[in-house]
């Protein structure tokens, strides 16, 4: 039997794959106690918490045979876009690669492989070319980015494998996997007797742990995570609720009920985010797999941290050099993941403690004005120092280059010639309208509602009803004979995408320049 050792080993992604390949696992190395906790009672080993980073190769890594594979995940904290905006601590990160690699230059197994997020894989290219690793430059023969949703496993998630081993090989696996689709993992778990859609386990309902949901999103929740996802003020559209006919988006290990990464269903009354068997699940673990960590958050940080076990089972048999005609599906291994008698700790699933940030930011895509792409009018709100100042804006350009219009009374006394031709009537009539319905708005009251721990939806009922408003206008007024050239005066850019839009950019630029004057002063 050959062996291997798994560093950052967390809840087991990599072990789980041994096992289903008939590999000994001799070590396995991890940190964090939630995670090691829970590898050790799914595997029923004694693997005490350690700082990698402390290992000596040639003191700690004495065993009593030859070790075949050395595999392991690295912490992808720092280099995750997830983290700080992409601006992690990316030589703090290098410190645990540069361990992995001392490692595995010091055991010299026949095959590695290190698994990361794909932003890694430019960086590994740069550093081992002229940075801090390029002493490990003849071990790295392998760097790849592969999605593994192709291998079988029910969510599109990107990762980067880098190492040694037969790389065209693993790549040949895909020809006998199966796509699944997150549809077909929430109704497999729905039953009441539940089949594992990915190890073909069979068990009743009621013996399957961590199955229990979450409480549907409040409306706020609902609103703000449609928006953020579908009419986000600067990243492109993404469905609301997920789409149950294609594999699940990447599972995170940080998502809050509002963030733009919570995948979210339906649920019987509304729409609620993914149980923990359903992430573990989708994630590629067995129903019979526990997860011990105290909070529900907790669970979630180590199913998202984990490394898919069917995609290390398809890499390992590459190192076992299986040839494609022989390989088989995981759920025919002969392995099969017993429940461990250790119970696992309950989550509280009730609704979080409502507690605002008196500076509490807003940021939404106003409705009937939303283009995408960084083009966007919002309403959003600032500070100067504890004073709050909201205001409907206008941005576009890209990532590396914001620009800005100012939507106040010098713009719209620009554009009053061209909307009081024939359409001041409708203007008139929108913008009475909305200073007649919230004529007790200002930006201290705003900033109020939107910190209030209340459920308080008066600020998007104020938001949907300029956009109503700018709906009906849209609907009435016509702008199709103005000079297009009056929009590169304004924006000072010849774009398509904005002379495309030109009659919704002029509605935008002199209805919301009115309501800033009107309402925001």
């Amino acid at each position: 039997m050959k062996a291997a050792i798994d560093l950052y080993s967390g809840i087991g992604g990599w072990t789980l794959g041994m096992k289903l390949s008939g590999i000994e696992n001799l070590a396995s190395f991890e940190w964090w106690k939630d995670a090691n906790q829970t590898h050790n009672l799914n595997f029923n080993t004694n693997h005490q918490e350690i700082d990698i980073r402390r290992l000596d190769p040639a003191q700690d890594l004495n065993f009593n045979k030859k070790i075949d594979f050395v595999v392991g995940s690295p912490p992808c904290t720092q280099f995750s876009f997830a983290n700080k905006g992409g601006n992690g601590d990316i030589q703090d990160g290098l410190v645990d690669i540069i361990k992995f690699l001392e490692i595995v230059e010091y055991l010299k197994p026949k095959y590695w492989a290190m698994e990361n997020v794909p932003r890694v894989a430019k960086i590994l290219e740069k550093e081992l070319n002229e940075g801090s690793l390029q002493r490990f430059r003849n071990l790295v023969k392998v760097i790849v980015v592969v999605n593994s949703s192709e291998y079988g496993v029910p969510q599109n998630r990107k990762r980067m494998m880098a190492g040694n081993f037969p790389i065209e090989l693993f790549k040949s696996y895909r020809q006998k996997t199966e796509i699944k689709t997150i549809g077909q993992i929430i109704e497999s778990l729905n039953a009441e007797k539940i089949i594992d859609p990915n190890y073909g386990y069979i068990e009743e309902k009621s013996k399957v742990t961590e199955l229990e949901n979450e409480n549907d999103l409040t409306f706020e929740e609902e609103r703000i995570n449609r928006d953020a996802k579908t009419y986000h003020p600067v990243y492109n559209k993404m469905s609301f609720p997920e789409k149950s006919d294609r594999p699940s988006r990447t599972i995170t290990a940080t998502c809050t009920r509002v963030s733009r990464e919570s995948i979210i269903v339906k649920s019987e009354t509304g729409f609620r985010r993914l149980n923990v068997r359903e992430r573990g699940v989708i994630q590629g673990f067995p129903i019979t797999y526990q997860f011990y960590g105290k909070t529900l958050n907790s669970k979630i940080k180590m199913i998202g941290n984990a490394v898919p076990p069917i995609l290390t089972y398809y890499i390992l048999q590459s190192m076992l050099e299986l040839p494609v005609q022989d390989i088989q599906l995981p759920k025919n291994s002969a392995y099969i993941h017993i429940k461990p008698k250790f119970a696992a700790h309950k989550s509280n699933l009730g609704l979080p403690p409502r507690k605002f940030p008196a500076k509490r930011k807003f940021k939404f895509a106003v409705p009937y004005l939303r283009y995408g792409s960084g083009v966007r009018f919002e309403l959003s709100n600032d500070f100067d120092n504890d004073r709050p100042n909201w205001s409907f804006k206008f941005f576009h350009g890209n990532s590396k280059n914001i620009k800005r219009i100012f939507l106040d009374n010098k713009l719209k006394e620009s554009l009053a010639p061209i909307v009081n031709t024939s359409h001041n009537e409708i203007f008139t009539e929108c913008i009475n309208s909305v200073d007649k319905e919230f004529y007790s708005f200002n930006s201290q009251v705003l900033q109020d509602k939107w910190a209030s721990s209340d459920s308080n939806i008066d600020v998007f009922n104020f938001l949907d009803k300029v956009g109503e408003c700018v709906e009906i206008i849209l609907k009435t007024a016509s702008f199709s004979n103005v000079d297009k050239n009056i929009l590169q005066i304004i924006i000072n850019e010849n774009n398509k995408k904005l002379n495309k839009n030109m009659e919704s950019l002029i509605t935008g630029f002199y209805f919301l320049s009115s309501l800033n004057n009107k309402i925001f002063k």
